[in-house]
């Protein structure tokens, strides 16, 4: 039981780190052209379900995880470093990428493009510290 939540585990984690490595430059690549708008709106709507689900999904199996193999009050430090980790990506998540991805939504369904334009930087650098506590929380689990 416990090695295939360890598989879920690292499947989730991966998958919630994989489908971001593409986003920022089909962003950048895409908001300019106005035929591109509308897939790129579909292949965000897709990326942030997945992300949802990959990054809720993480979190589940490696709480199940602890209670399954050290439980609670025998987890070591590390672990709760990474927990840590995982916790921040979700606050950078929702308090500066979901509005900033609301509002290049919003700029683009009304075809205002500078104000689509004026929150991609926002996004993208959401993006990327989600990416660096992901590390982070990778690497406080394999120490």
């Amino acid at each position: 039981m416990i090695l295939i939540i360890k598989i879920l585990h690292v499947t989730f984690a991966a998958t919630w780190f994989g489908h971001k490595i593409l986003i920022p430059r089909d962003l950048r690549q895409s908001i300019h052209n106005r035929h591109e708008n509308l897939g790129l709106t579909q292949r965000m709507a897709r990326a942030e379900r997945l992300g949802i689900i990959s990054g809720l999904g993480t979190l589940a199996t490696g709480v199940w995880l602890v209670m399954l193999t050290t439980g609670l009050a025998e987890t070591p430090l590390r672990i709760w470093l990474g927990l840590a980790a995982v916790l921040a990506m979700f606050v950078v998540g929702g308090l500066v990428g979901s509005p900033a991805w609301r509002d290049v939504r919003a700029g683009l369904a009304d075809n205002d493009l500078p104000r689509a334009v004026s929150r991609v930087g926002a996004l993208i650098g959401a993006l990327r510290l989600e990416g660096l506590l992901w590390i982070l929380a990778l690497t406080t689990m394999l120490l």
